[in-house]
């Protein structure tokens, strides 16, 4: 008898600690890192719902190829590229004011910068040594960025007169 009650006494105990787990596993995990970016995928690159704007024109050739579709934050449209051959780009496009800088890049860290004009619109870019590379461009009320982690030398000039000409949003 007095080792059933102890048998009760430990599932009870168990259970317990058992909830308390549960509960602050789901707690923990509720908790949002004020520096993560909610990321939600999209079949199309119509945005209105959300964010009040679409992209009506954006590069999908068989070789810049469109692989995936995003909206980051309610905010800033990302569409992730593939380049032929075996290279990675992203192009982001937000409403005037709401652009930032993709996550782990800082302008900062550029080696060269320099600024040309495509269309009769500013472009910037930004290089580090190597690797990661940023174009930025404003056209009416959007503001438009391409950016790769690896581009190819030259990769990101080419892609910027080809982004810049053939990138449009519209507020709906």
């Amino acid at each position: 008898m007095v080792e059933s009650i102890w048998f009760v006494v430990a599932l009870v105990l168990l259970a317990a600690v058992s909830v308390a787990l549960v509960l602050m596993i789901v707690l923990y995990t509720e908790k949002r890192d004020p520096g993560r970016q909610t990321r939600t995928q999209y079949r199309t690159a119509d945005y209105t719902r959300e964010a009040g704007f679409r992209l009506s024109d954006y590069p999908n050739t068989p070789l810049v190829i469109l692989r995936r579709r995003w909206l980051i934050d309610g905010d800033i449209a990302a569409l992730d590229y593939t380049i032929v051959p075996g290279r990675f780009m992203t192009l982001f496009v937000a409403r005037r004011g709401r652009m930032q800088p993709p996550e782990g890049y800082n302008a900062e860290d550029a080696e060269n910068v320099e600024q040309y004009e495509i269309d009769g619109l500013t472009v910037t870019q930004n290089q580090q040594a190597g690797r990661r590379a940023l174009v930025y461009w404003v056209r009416g009320e959007f503001e438009y960025l391409i950016y790769s982690e690896e581009p190819e030398m030259n990769m990101m000039n080419g892609m910027a007169y080809y982004f810049v000409r053939n990138t449009r949003a519209v507020r709906t």
